[in-house]
Parts: C-alpha cells; sequence; structure tokens
C-alpha cells in the first residue's frame, strides 16, 4: 500500500474506533455465517460489488490512490481492495479491530487473494505491519487517557 493509502486507511480505522457505534458493538461478530477468519464471498469481484451496494446503508466506501476501502462501522471492520496493477491484484483484505478488557486490542485479519502465492503473502505481511502500528497507536492513546490526574 503507498503512503497515501496507508495514511488514509490508517486514519480511517482510527475513525472507525472513535465511532461511538464500535464501542458498543466491538464484540458483536461481524458476520455470523461467515465465522471467524473467513471471507463469505467466493471471489473478490463478488465482495466489492457487495460491499459498494451497501455504501450509505451501513457502510462507508472510499477511493484513494486506486484502492477501494469499505468501512462498517457497525462491524468494526474495514475492507481494503488492491487496485489493478498492485502485484496482489485482485485481492481484498479484512480487519475487524476488536477490544477487549484491560486495553487489550485485537485485529482479526482475514484474506480472499486471486494472485499468485508470494504477492498474496507479501500483501498480509504488510498489512500486519499496519495491524501493529493501529494496536500501538491505540494501547498508546489509552495510556496517555488514563495518566491523567482525576478531579
Amino acid at each position: 500500500m503507498s503512503p497515501p493509502a496507508a495514511r488514509t486507511a490508517l486514519l480511517l480505522l482510527a475513525c472507525l474506533l472513535a465511532s461511538p457505534s464500535f464501542a458498543q458493538q466491538a464484540s458483536a461478530p461481524a458476520e455470523p455465517a461467515a465465522g471467524p477468519g473467513r471471507i463469505p464471498f467466493s471471489s473478490v469481484a463478488e465482495a466489492l460489488a457487495a460491499l459498494e451496494g451497501k455504501d450509505g446503508n451501513g457502510a462507508i466506501v472510499t477511493h484513494a490512490d486506486g484502492w477501494v476501502v469499505v468501512n462498517e462501522p457497525q462491524a468494526a471492520a474495514q475492507w481494503s481492495f488492491t487496485p489493478p496493477g498492485h502485484e496482489a491484484y485482485p485481492a481484498v483484505v479484512r480487519r475487524i479491530v476488536r477490544r477487549g478488557g484491560g486495553g487489550a486490542v485485537d485485529v482479526e485479519t482475514s484474506s480472499l487473494c486471486e494472485a499468485a502465492k508470494d504477492p498474496c503473502a507479501r500483501l498480509l505481511v504488510e498489512f500486519e505491519a499496519l495491524n501493529s502500528r493501529v494496536t500501538q497507536a491505540i494501547k498508546a492513546r489509552g495510556r496517555q487517557g488514563s495518566s491523567q490526574a482525576q478531579p
């Protein structure tokens, strides 16, 4: 993911985490029929069509640097679709952010990649690095809030 697209994805994920609906729905499964860690679509094209069809109706679709990013605030989920020309195209990566007790943060990552094995593996490594940055930022924000003096 290019630096501007990575910044956009991180900003959208941060907005998702800050939304009141995330706080209420974080423990609910995003797609019960799909099961944990599974993408409930048979192809990337099917996933893109279905999710773009939800734009404005429970989902927010954005386009940046060729990437299509779909945020589902009620499910605390973010879907990132690779642009044409990306080595892992066509592919989609879904991330669901879950908060646990004691400030624990977990990012569940699932993917559906129709490219060759190695580009798909590199795509997941890239997203795992982004996930690490997101969880560190969330934890740091939590420490800042808890270190402030109480009135």
